[in-house]
């Protein structure tokens, strides 16, 4: 019985008729594929007017003279508003479409941005060898939402290390684990989220407490798949020290998910990261993660490259659970 096993497990027949029975693991590769040679400019991405009408809409009903409770409550109406429409507008063409396949390719497809990530992550690095400070600003600037323009060339490292690192797993590890548990229309929400986590984030002054639901809900989706990318990305050499790291000092951080998977760097690296960051002229005080020396190119394209690797064997993990689903 064993051997029957094995040999229909060494057939690439066996194989091809599983995934012919799976749709949504020709879907996954398909969008992949599409991803990585044609990745979604930001000028031609949909996520544009998904965020201009955000702020649209929080400028209708997040006043600064309402009370804190009320612009809360107005905060977590405007959620449900968006993202409740987008989720029924999505579920409803899914039902429509002739080929749903295709579909959930298309959406995952709109969803993934990692090609961009590890673009601007060459490009930072290469900024940060060549000291241009002016360049390296510039590209972080579109990244993030900490003001950039006062940062030296340790704190471009830091931050760049820090984008490097969430943005691999927000817009690629994690919008791959919500397209397995609820395909393409999954997949696009996470995405859609964390978009709008971005415009309507309390770290502005203009979105404290309004963009409270929108944090709170990114933080609890990222909870288990940025671990789970976390314990990945602590495989090889010290896999156990990396992983007291995490449980250590990834705990410290305002948002566990993250924390793990900064943590876990720091400590393979030997990196220093976290630190105070300074928003709309306001300095916040962060956590420091580990106590090794400031990022530089090298250590940029190192972790780059160790992204790369973690995220390969990930999408290989969730063609699996695709195909034994």
């Amino acid at each position: 019985m064993n051997l029957a096993i094995m040999d229909a497990l060494l057939n690439p027949q066996y194989w091809l008729t599983m995934a012919a029975n799976h749709p949504s693991f020709w879907a996954l590769w398909l969008a992949l594929l599409i991803h990585w040679l044609l990745p979604l400019s930001a000028n031609y991405s949909p996520f544009q007017y998904w965020q201009q009408y955000a702020l649209i809409l929080a400028d209708q009903v997040n006043q600064p003279t309402d009370p804190k409770r009320q612009r809360k409550l107005a905060g977590g109406l405007a959620l449900a508003l968006m993202c409740g429409t987008l989720a029924i507008l999505l579920i409803a063409t899914r039902e429509l479409v002739w080929f749903r396949p295709l579909f959930d390719a298309l959406l995952l497809w709109l969803a993934l941005d990692w090609r961009n990530i590890d673009t601007f992550s060459q490009a930072f690095a290469y900024a940060i060898e060549q000291h241009d400070k002016g360049t390296a600003r510039a590209l972080l600037a579109n990244r993030v939402n900490r003001e950039t323009e006062s940062l030296s060339i340790v704190g471009l490292g830091k931050a760049g290390a820090e984008t490097l690192l969430l943005g691999t797993a927000r817009h690629g590890a994690c919008v791959i684990f919500y397209f397995v548990l609820f395909g393409g229309v999954g997949a696009l929400l996470y995405a859609s989220l964390v978009r709008l986590a971005r415009v309507w984030s309390p770290s502005r002054l203009t979105f404290y407490p309004f963009g409270l639901a929108v944090a709170r809900l990114l933080n609890g989706l990222d909870y288990v798949p940025m671990r789970l990318f976390a314990l990945l990305f602590a495989l090889g050499r010290s896999p156990l020290t990396h992983l007291k790291a995490c449980w250590q000092q990834g705990q410290r951080w305002r948002t566990p998910g993250p924390g793990w998977l900064l943590a876990c760097a720091s400590s393979r690296f030997q990196l220093s990261l976290g630190g105070p960051a300074i928003y709309q002229g306001t300095k916040t005080l962060r956590t420091k993660i580990g106590s090794g020396v400031t990022p530089a190119c090298y250590h940029l394209l190192l972790l780059r490259q160790k992204l790369r690797v973690s995220m390969l064997i990930w999408i290989a993990f969730s063609a699996l659970c695709l195909l034994i689903v």
